[in-house]
């Protein structure tokens, strides 16, 4: 009994310790500008695929993260310049360009926003299951004892599971959002948030080349 309470309390600590890195509410401006045009059962599909496959990136690196690592020769720092040089691009075009990241090449050519498919990337990632939260992940799969191997990964899944969800009623809610504000607000909102995302990538790709000079003196 003892051993539950323990393994509840510690599903508890793993959603608290990657809850602030995921931050769901910073994903949200990025999903209105890349869903605005889209259907808002569309919109929901996008959410649920985007928490889906954040769930499965994390998981994956969890169980075999540090296989994966080895066997192609990528490191964190890696990852986290990799990850800011995508998140800065998504955030220049929404600063500078005339429409959202989403703008398609126009309707009078017949390319429709809501054919397209943003769940996994950028969503899902790098902007849900970022560098941050990979480190996050990877850093609890390394302190479960031996002796509870099953059950430390079962719990650390279990906390990755609770902040996906809160992903998803974030992203799932972003609709309401977007009807509030309108076309203007998101506009508005968007161009705020580009900036923000711009400064978010700038801070991942100094952190990651930092930790690359670190580790080559």
């Amino acid at each position: 009994m003892d051993l539950f309470f323990l393994s509840v309390r510690y599903v508890f600590v793993v959603a608290i310790g990657l809850l602030p890195i995921m931050n769901p509410l910073s994903t949200i401006p990025l999903f209105l500008a890349l869903t605005r045009r889209m259907e808002p059962e569309r919109q929901r599909r996008q959410a649920a695929r985007a928490s889906i496959y954040a769930f499965a990136i994390l998981a994956a690196f969890l169980l075999v993260g540090n296989g994966i690592i080895a066997l192609f020769g990528i490191s964190m720092p890696g990852i986290r310049v990799a990850g800011g040089l995508i998140i800065l691009v998504l955030a220049f075009r929404m600063l500078f360009a005339g429409e959202t990241p989403a703008k398609t090449q126009g309707d009078e050519e017949g390319f429709e926003q809501h054919e397209a498919d943003y769940s996994f990337s950028p969503l899902a990632m790098p902007s849900l299951a970022g560098p941050g939260s990979i480190a996050v992940v990877m850093s609890y799969g390394s302190e479960i004892p031996e002796k509870y191997e099953v059950l430390g990964h079962f719990v650390v899944l279990c906390g990755i599971g609770i902040v996906v969800a809160c992903a998803y009623v974030a992203l799932a809610g972003a609709v309401r959002i977007a009807k509030f504000l309108g076309e203007a607000g998101i506009q508005s909102v968007t161009k705020i948030m580009g900036f923000l995302l711009a400064c978010v990538a700038v801070q991942f790709i100094a952190s990651g080349i930092r930790d690359f000079i670190i580790s080559f003196s």
